[in-house]
C-alpha cells in the first residue's frame, strides 16, 4: 500500500512537468483564441498517480489500518488534495471488498494544495507575464521566449527579494540589446537600478540576452559577460619588481622598486628609460616567492599569477629579453610552462629540474594530476622525463615552489 509520504513524492515529481503544461497554455491563450486556451487548461486534470505498490493484504482489519492514513489525508477528509477512486473486488477469504484502484489529482487547486507548490507556480506566472509584455511584439519572439522558459524553470519560480523584479530585468536585456558596444562599466549603465543588481543576476540577462539574440554560438560563460554585452572590463594589472637596486621603475616623476601596471599599458611597456639596463626577467608563479626573490643583476621579476601568465601573450616586447619562468614542480605547473612557451618559445625553466625535486625530496606531496595521458608539448626533453615521473607517482607529484629554500635559490643564481 503506497504511503502518504511516498504519493507526495510521487506528486512532486510530477511538477517539472506540470510548469511546462503552464507554459505551454500561458503562451496558447495570448497567441491563440482564448476558448482553444481554456480548452487546452482542461487537458491536465484529472492527473493520476499510480498507486501499484504491493500486494493488499486479505485481512479486513490490516487493510483498514494501511488505508486509514491515506483516506484521512485525502480531499474526501479535508475539502482538497488526492481523490480516492475504489473499486469493488472478490477477495479470496473476506467476500467482496473495497479496493483502491486509482488517485487522482481533479484540478489543478488540489494537486497544489497537496505538494505545497501554489507560490512557485503564481510566480512563474507573472514572471511569464511580465517577459511577454516586453519582449513578445512578434510570434517569432513568443517561440524563442516559450524555449527559453522551459530551459530555465528555477529562474521563473525563484522568490527574489527585490521589488519589481522582472521588470528591472527585462529593463536590463532591453538596454544591452539597443546598445550592443557601449563600452561602458556596468556602473555607468544609465538605468534606474543600482549596480549590485545587474551583477548579481549576470546568469539570467545573459541567458535572456542570448536567447533574445538567436544566438546559436556556444553558451556564453559569466565571466564574459562584460565582454559578450560589449562593455568595458575590469582592467588586469601587471606586477612587477626590480630585482636589481640600481634599476628602478620609472612611472612619471616616481621612481619604484615596484609596480601594478594596466595590462593594456604594460602591453607597451618597452621603455628604454625603464629598461635600459635589464636583461634577465623572472616570471613567478607564486605571489610570496615573487615578493621575495632574490636580487639579481639586471633583472625584473613578474608575478604570474598561475595560470593567468598567459595574459602576457601580447607583450612581445618580453622576447628581447631572457626569460625565466619558476613555478611548481607538478603536472599543473610544467602545462602552465608549456603554455607560456607557446608565446614565448625561448624562455627557460628555472628550479624545475631533476636536481630540485631531488635536493627538496622530503617536501614531495599529492597533488592534482592532469585529465588525459597526455605530456605537455613545450616541454625539452629533461622536463618530459620529470613530467612523467612526477605522474608515475601520484602520492608524490608536487613540490610547492614556496619549499625551496631561500639559500638554493640564491646557490642556483649564482649569487
Amino acid at each position: 500500500m503506497i504511503t502518504v509520504a511516498e504519493l507526495k513524492a510521487k506528486s512532486e515529481r510530477k511538477f517539472r512537468d506540470f510548469l511546462k503544461f503552464k507554459i505551454d497554455s500561458f503562451f496558447s491563450e495570448k497567441t491563440a483564441c482564448h476558448s482553444e486556451a481554456i480548452s487546452k487548461s482542461l487537458e491536465y486534470f484529472p492527473l493520476e498517480i499510480r498507486s501499484d505498490k504491493g500486494k493488499t493484504s486479505d485481512n479486513l482489519l490490516a487493510r483498514e489500518k494501511d488505508f486509514l492514513p491515506l483516506i484521512q489525508n485525502s480531499k474526501g477528509k479535508k475539502g482538497k488534495g488526492y481523490s480516492l477512486v475504489f473499486e469493488q473486488k472478490r477477495m479470496r477469504n473476506n467476500g467482496t471488498q473495497s479496493q483502491l484502484s486509482r488517485i487522482l489529482f481533479e484540478t489543478e487547486e488540489d494537486f497544489l494544495s497537496f505538494i505545497e507548490k501554489k507560490s512557485e507556480t503564481k510566480r512563474l506566472t507573472q514572471a511569464l507575464t511580465v517577459l511577454f509584455k516586453n519582449f513578445c511584439s512578434s510570434a517569432n519572439n513568443s517561440d524563442f521566449l516559450g524555449a527559453w522558459a522551459y530551459a530555465n524553470l528555477s529562474y521563473l519560480t525563484e522568490f527574489y527579494d527585490e521589488k519589481d523584479f522582472w521588470e528591472n530585468i527585462c529593463l536590463c536585456v532591453k538596454w544591452l540589446l539597443e546598445n550592443p558596444v557601449s563600452n561602458l562599466y556596468i556602473r555607468e549603465i544609465p538605468l534606474g537600478v543600482h549596480t549590485k543588481f545587474i551583477e548579481n543576476n549576470k546568469a539570467l540577462i545573459l541567458s535572456l540576452l542570448t536567447c533574445l539574440k538567436n544566438d546559436d554560438q556556444e553558451e556564453v560563460k559569466v565571466s564574459d559577460f562584460e565582454k559578450y554585452c560589449g562593455l568595458k572590463e575590469k582592467p588586469s594589472f601587471v606586477r612587477l619588481r626590480s630585482l636589481d637596486k640600481s634599476i628602478a621603475l620609472k612611472l612619471g616623476e616616481l621612481s619604484l622598486s615596484e609596480a601594478s601596471v594596466p595590462l593594456e599599458d604594460f602591453e607597451h611597456f618597452d621603455n628604454p628609460c625603464i629598461l635600459k639596463n635589464v636583461q634577465k626577467i623572472f616570471i613567478i608563479e607564486n605571489e610570496m616567492v615573487y615578493l621575495t626573490f632574490p636580487s639579481v643583476e639586471n633583472s625584473l621579476c613578474i608575478w604570474g599569477h598561475g595560470f593567468s601568465v598567459t595574459s602576457l601573450k601580447n607583450c612581445s616586447w618580453l622576447k628581447n629579453y631572457s626569460l625565466f619562468y619558476f613555478g611548481d614542480i607538478d603536472e599543473h605547473g610544467f602545462l602552465i610552462l608549456s603554455d607560456f612557451r607557446k608565446y614565448f618559445p625561448e624562455t627557460k625553466s628555472f628550479c624545475m629540474d631533476k636536481k630540485t625535486l631531488d635536493t627538496f625530496d622530503s617536501f614531495r606531496a599529492e597533488g592534482k594530476s592532469l585529465a588525459g595521458e597526455g605530456i605537455p608539448e613545450n616541454l625539452t626533453g629533461e622536463e618530459k622525463a620529470l613530467f612523467a615521473e612526477l605522474r608515475a607517482d601520484k602520492g608524490r607529484n608536487r613540490l610547492e615552489q614556496e619549499r625551496i629554500s631561500m639559500e638554493y635559490l640564491k646557490e642556483r643564481l649564482e649569487i
